[in-house]
């Protein structure tokens, strides 16, 4: 579903936003601060911050429904990622340097708009866990003519 182009785009350094719904249909959601697509399952890793997941752990525990969208701050180019909830676990010390550099790709992004580094610095962007998704669709949400079109 997620080919090695997307994946590539997916992990280069986003802005990135975990949406929920609870039982009442009400949203909820979480900044993500780095994912790994895993190339054989199409399943995505995200890194969540532990005092983001508190809020939508609840949601994905209880309907397993998840929207992810990632924004590129350069060009706007955007997507969103359906999926279905798998696992959540703590993240491993090793995987720290793939957080730190995604997150680095991503407040370089930031710079070249403007937005200054210093901006983020109070951040939280460890400890995280990881929430593991299963890729059910992915949407276009780049503006212009094909906003919305499935692309996987």
């Amino acid at each position: 579903m997620i080919d090695s182009t997307l994946a590539a785009f997916l992990e280069e350094g986003l802005g990135i936003h975990l949406g929920t719904r609870n039982d009442r249909l009400e949203p909820n959601g979480a900044r993500v601060i780095a994912v790994k697509v895993d190339d054989q399952t199409g399943c995505l890793s995200l890194y969540v911050p532990e005092t983001a997941a508190e809020r939508v752990l609840p949601d994905l525990q209880t309907n397993g429904q998840a929207a992810v969208a990632f924004a590129r701050p350069i060009d706007d180019r955007a997507c969103q990622v359906k999926g279905t909830f798998l696992d959540v676990r703590a993240a491993r010390s090793d995987e720290r340097p793939l957080v730190e550099a995604q997150w680095d790709r991503f407040l370089i992004n930031l710079e070249r708009i403007g937005v200054a580094r210093a901006g983020a610095a109070n951040w939280v962007t460890w400890p995280v866990v990881v929430i593991t998704l299963q890729a059910t669709h992915v949407f276009n949400q780049t503006p212009g003519v094909d906003t919305n079109v499935p692309i996987a």
